[in-house]
């Protein structure tokens, strides 16, 4: 069975407070009675020694001798001085517990004058304690009256001359502490209502935002990421609502880059089954190719020297083609898993695109292509020079061998707000504009036929992008079909 913390509060405290009470009325009751005793005992002790020196001056006045015997001559002379002085009924014993006189004609029991109730018995342990030679008084509640007997020996010049007795009503005392006992159970019981008042109102307000929260808990575990906890309250249980709405979002967020990831991964994988599936697909090709014409070489290649050197210049070709593709897969390889081919060092950007241009214009004045350059001074990026080497010279590759013959390609080299921009625009073939979004995929080609040479891999944007994302650069490619397409690459400086 579920309990609720409002109901163990509650229990608890109802417990706690139960022996709680029961606890402090014990204690104030016996604190109480203990009180009125040593009240009525310093009350008797002031008593005696009034009536010791009291009885003393009236024997001698009275020519009363210290004995026994004289005593008893003139104890209606002494019981009704001693009467008078105590406002009270007296009794007087003999040594051996015979009673002497009772001023009030009676047998000596306390209570003949108080009720008349036979069930209710006076013991005389005071009386009994008198007769061994001490001071002693006795309490003897009845009805919720509270009578107290005295009884003390008569001592003159050490010779016990008899054993005094009397009583007062002390009813007024006992009520007046049972008022007091009263008075302290009440506000000790309107303490533990205020009390339970309180701890509702507290409990509640504990339990009311943990009852939110379990509610929010229990639809975060289904999913729904949209719930916030609202707790008006500029305490603990405040604090706890602003921690568990930074807590979901946190959750919501992971698991966000979770599921990106977990849909990143889905792509790469797909990715990686096109990237072997191509991969295969190429490597087939060359190596058809080199098997039929190392086979018709076998054949009858020998004998036919034309033939000969057909199949081993396509052999060659194919080699080639198959070599730079390793060599470009191995470069995709370590590129992929952030391997480092060399350390990276400052580079100055003028001095490398200026080289590679001169190497490029080789290739380009076959074509009757111009290479045309705007290149700014003092550019500098950190990096790995041979990637960037490698970068460059791919997108000029492909800038000459997709450009119109007769054409020009232009170059420009600048940096702005803390990046180093570099852009190569061509004019030639250009890519559709329904083909642009899978230029960066491996192996694709927009269309093999505007190719002036063969061997192509389509491995050279790949590699590019690769790159520039190693050098925490972007790149973006703008082209027009049959006008010309331009690069734009950006790189920090250092």
């Amino acid at each position: 069975m579920k309990f609720s913390i409002r109901y163990k509060f509650m229990v608890g405290l109802i417990i706690i407070f139960c022996i709680g009470f029961n606890v402090i009325s014990f204690f104030m009751n016996k604190i109480i009675v203990d009180n009125s005793k040593r009240i009525i005992s310093k009350e008797f002790a002031t008593n005696k020694k009034d009536l010791d020196l009291y009885l003393r001056q009236f024997m001698m006045m009275n020519n009363i001798k210290n004995n026994e015997k004289d005593f008893e001559e003139h104890i209606n002379e002494i019981s009704e001085a001693l009467s008078l002085k105590l406002d009270d009924r007296v009794t007087f014993y003999k040594n051996n517990g015979q009673l002497l006189l009772d001023t009030a004609y009676a047998d000596g029991d306390v209570l003949t004058f108080y009720t008349v109730d036979k069930n209710i018995i006076d013991n005389k342990e005071d009386l009994k304690a008198a007769f061994t030679g001490k001071s002693a008084f006795s309490i003897i509640n009845y009805e919720n009256n509270y009578i107290v007997a005295f009884a003390f020996p008569i001592n003159m010049d050490g010779k016990n001359l008899c054993i005094i007795r009397y009583s007062k009503d002390y009813s007024y005392l006992f009520q007046l502490n049972r008022n007091l006992l009263g008075i302290t159970k009440k506000m000790i019981l309107i303490i533990f209502m205020l009390t339970c008042i309180f701890t509702i109102l507290l409990s509640t307000k504990i339990t009311i935002p943990i009852v939110k929260l379990s509610k929010i808990t229990k639809e975060i575990s289904k999913g729904n990421f949209n719930l916030d906890v609202n707790i008006n309250s500029s305490d603990e249980i405040g604090e706890l609502g602003e921690n568990f709405n930074l807590m979901k979002e946190k959750i919501k967020e992971q698991i966000e880059i979770i599921n990106k990831d977990r849909d990143n991964l889905k792509i790469i994988e797909s990715h990686r089954k096109t990237f072997f599936d191509n991969v295969t697909h190429e490597m087939k090709t060359p190596l058809t190719i080199i098997s039929g014409y190392a086979q018709m070489i076998l054949d009858d290649g020998y004998e036919d020297k034309k033939i000969l050197n057909k199949g081993a210049t396509k052999i060659k070709i194919e080699s080639n083609r198959m070599h730079k593709m390793v060599l470009d897969l191995l470069t995709m390889s370590k590129l992929e898993s952030y391997v480092e081919i060399n350390r990276k060092e400052k580079i100055d950007m003028e001095e490398v695109v200026n080289a590679i241009c001169e190497d490029m214009m080789i290739k380009a004045n076959k074509y009757n292509i111009k290479i045309k350059k705007c290149i700014g001074k003092e550019i500098f990026i950190y990096g790995n020079k041979e990637e960037i080497r490698r970068m460059i010279i791919n997108i000029m590759d492909n800038s000459i061998k997709y450009g119109n013959i007769m054409s020009t390609i232009n170059i420009g080299l600048y940096s702005e707000e803390n990046f180093c921009f570099l852009t190569v625009e061509d004019e030639g073939k250009g890519i559709p504009e329904g083909k642009m979004h899978k230029i960066y995929e491996p192996f694709y080609r927009v269309d093999k036929r505007g190719e002036r040479e063969k061997g192509s891999n389509g491995l050279g944007l790949t590699i590019v992008k690769s790159i520039i994302e190693n050098h925490e650069g972007k790149i973006k490619i703008e082209s027009r079909e049959g006008i010309g397409t331009k690069v734009y690459i950006s790189i920090p400086l250092v």
